[in-house]
């Protein structure tokens, strides 16, 4: 039986792991050995949906769980999500080891460092893989940026530099350590993998340069990639489902 019910976003090719943010989560369960489903929505039905689950005036996005075990209780965003499984969860693996503060500064490292990056690199191909809901797509993110999305993209080049700048540091840590934090897997390794995964999923063919072939951290990331594999499942541990 299914604890917790994971609200992802599906683009065309169904049960596809790609999302950043979903991806946290998702690892976060896998990791911590505690069963889910998943409910897949795409972009349209976000807005339509999440407000239903969560009651609240905030901007509907995904994750949102409700841990049927605990009274269906609704918890949204990702790092929200991993400290209310950190709690709610305690006999199972922890997430921050004692030191949610350190995990907390890669969180916001690779969302404000890498994420941007990644995404730019990315948002046209998901608006492809969005399929009918591509136009929908483009509409309301060129709304929030007010400006195409192309002139958003602008010059690759630029944001696979400082990708490959941000992760040097990074893959050094690996060349001594397992894990970003020392010898167990946590938070920001999570994070982390959540935001290749996206890169991987959406632009293998940068993954492969910016990633795999680095020639300063490239061997570190592959082995470290592999430690994580088993975490970052492609497919649910537990039956998917449709709205």
């Amino acid at each position: 039986m299914a604890h917790i019910i994971l609200y992802d976003v599906e683009l065309t090719t169904p049960n596809e792991i790609w999302s950043p943010n979903t991806c946290k989560t998702r690892y976060a369960l896998n990791y911590k050995g505690i069963p889910y489903k998943t409910v897949w929505l795409k972009f349209p039905e976000i807005g339509e949906e999440i407000p239903k689950i969560t009651k609240s005036k905030e901007r509907p996005t995904v994750p949102v769980i409700v841990d049927v075990l605990h009274g269906n209780k609704v918890v949204q965003e990702s790092w929200e999500i991993a400290k209310y499984l950190e709690e709610a969860y305690p006999d199972t693996p922890s997430l921050f080891h004692g030191n949610i503060g350190a995990h907390f500064f890669m969180h916001e490292y690779c969302t404000r460092r890498l994420l941007p990056k990644i995404f730019k690199l990315n948002v046209l191909t998901v608006m492809k893989k969005a399929g009918e809901h591509g136009a929908w797509f483009r509409q309301t993110r060129e709304k929030i940026f007010k400006m195409p999305l192309e002139k958003f993209v602008g010059d690759e080049s630029q944001h696979a530099k400082a990708i490959t700048e941000n992760l040097d540091a990074l893959g050094r840590v690996l060349k001594t350590y397992p894990y970003l934090t020392g010898q167990q897997v946590g938070w920001a390794d999570i994070c982390l993998a959540s935001y290749i995964t996206f890169l991987r999923v959406m632009r293998p063919d940068q993954y492969d340069a910016l990633v795999l072939n680095d020639s300063k951290a490239g061997k570190q990331f592959a082995e470290w990639l592999k430690r994580m594999d088993k975490y970052m499942q492609l497919a649910p541990p537990a039956p998917s489902a449709r709205i």
